[in-house]
């Protein structure tokens, strides 16, 4: 029996409607009835009895019904794998976050991804400030959602994720503790937190920059800070000041560290990124779609899902 005269039993041995099966399968209701008789003609036994307004199987139909279906079941199965095999989506994806809530977003389109490509799994990792797209270049991780900008010539990047307002930490003893807003201008003779080498001057100079807007300088510490808990830690020791996004209000209540908006800062953006020669792998890009499908559901306050499509 070929498949598709598999198809065509199982599917009206189902419906019991010769109509429902031939919309179902769409097809005519004419080759439905046709292939019925061509198998029984083969067989040599009736495997439904039917008048104008009642069609049922016949024991050796449902008989019939019985074995095929884990048979048919199982040729689905083995065609699915091949053809996802195919397409590239089997295997594990490794994805990593930059800051706590960016762990929400790629957690939750893990769930809608592993449910549409049950050959393909993904591994949720951390990455730090220091790592970049190190992780990218090194193979520990396919797709990072980050802290932009990143522009690299080897690295595509996706899609911003989330906006955010920028938000300045300060130690509660500061002469801006406060206010609730300040500007640029307000830091200038402050000291900022110091970056390793490995993360590029183009973003260290937007998110930490030497000048002021009216070109007052601002400092920043020699040693570098690898972690965000250790950057408040500097905070609160008084001995640099932090930028950071919206949820830093929300994720890090403190009683020695005080926040208060920039008014004048651009927006911090979070985005995916990948290795440019990936922009092919349909994994990537199947994960990227889940992401962006699921993110204005969970922005946290303070931040703004940016729905923008996948380039290419």
């Amino acid at each position: 029996m070929e498949r598709a005269e598999m198809e065509i039993f199982l599917t009206l041995s189902e419906e019991l409607h010769f109509g429902r099966t031939a919309e179902r399968l769409h097809v005519t209701t004419g080759l439905v009835s046709k292939t019925v008789k061509k198998i029984e003609r083969r067989l040599g036994v009736a495997l439904f009895e039917r008048t104008s307004r009642h069609v049922a199987l016949t024991p050796v139909g449902h008989g019939l019904r019985e074995d095929l279906v884990p048979l048919y079941e199982g040729i689905k199965r083995a065609l699915d794998r091949a053809e996802m095999a195919g397409r590239g989506m089997h295997g594990t994806l490794t994805v990593g976050f930059m800051g706590t809530q960016a762990s929400r977003f790629l957690y939750a389109a893990r769930e809608v991804f592993e449910q549409r490509n049950p050959h393909c799994d993904v591994r949720v990792i951390e990455t730090q400030l220091h790592h970049h797209a190190t992780q990218l270049r090194d193979g520990s991780a396919d797709v990072l959602l980050i802290t932009l900008p990143v522009d690299e010539p080897d690295m595509t990047m996706g899609a911003v994720i989330t906006r955010s307002e920028r938000y300045i930490s300060l130690p509660v003893n500061h002469r801006l503790a406060g206010r609730a807003e300040v500007s640029m201008e307000d830091l200038a003779g402050e000291t900022f937190i110091g970056v390793p080498e490995s993360v590029p001057r183009y973003w260290s100079d937007l998110h930490l920059p030497v000048r002021t807007p009216a070109d007052r300088p601002i400092r920043r510490r020699p040693e570098p800070c690898t972690t965000y808990a250790e950057a408040l830690g500097q905070v609160s020791a008084g001995r640099a000041v932090v930028p950071g996004d919206g949820q830093l209000p929300l994720l890090y209540q403190r009683p020695d560290i005080h926040f208060a908006r920039i008014t004048d800062a651009p927006p911090i953006e979070h985005g995916l990124v990948w290795r440019a020669c990936d922009d092919t792998d349909q994994r990537v890009r199947a994960f990227a779609d889940a992401v962006l499908e699921i993110s204005p559901a969970l922005a946290p306050p303070g931040m703004s899902a940016v729905e923008r499509r996948v380039p290419g």
